[in-house]
């Protein structure tokens, strides 16, 4: 007969590492050791019990949607702002936009009655190739801030 350990025990999702990567995967669940007001000690991704803030968790056996690919069809000599789509686990799709320093300066010069501008889905860059987009997303990612990044397109 199979006993069933985790009856009373919370089980937290990681929804942003934080400075905690080394402990930490975002979408992953870990079991509450014990908790504090404002804590959880759980056994990191490391295999060793490290407190961490609430703030890094929601309650339950969540699935977060991740970051399956991206794409664009854009090539970054051509633009100063490089369109790109993000396509998720959950099947949800967003974009966003990306340049470099000095593409967003010679975006300004070519927009003579442009003083300044916001945009929020704008990802700026030191330089724009396949693995500086990959790292930056990724990051954005682990540290919950993709959603904030990007704008979701309809389907």
């Amino acid at each position: 007969m199979e006993v069933n350990l985790l009856i009373d025990k919370t089980i937290v999702t990681c929804c942003d590492v934080g400075v905690y990567e080394h402990a930490l995967k975002r979408g992953n669940q870990y079991i509450v050791n014990n908790e504090s007001d404002d804590k959880y000690r759980i056994t990191g991704n490391h295999g060793r019990l490290v407190w961490i803030a609430k703030a890094h968790f929601i309650n339950g056996n969540i699935t977060l949607p991740y970051l399956k690919e991206w794409k664009s069809e854009d090539d970054p000599m051509d633009y100063d702002l490089m369109e790109v789509d993000l396509m998720f686990s959950d099947g949800s799709k967003r974009w966003c936009l990306i340049t470099t320093p000095s593409k967003l300066v010679d975006y300004f010069e070519k927009q003579m009655d442009l003083s300044g501008f916001n945009i929020k889905h704008l990802l700026i860059l030191k330089e724009i190739n396949y693995e500086a987009i990959e790292k930056t997303l990724r990051y954005l990612e682990a540290h919950d801030q993709l959603t904030e990044a990007s704008i979701a397109l309809k389907q």
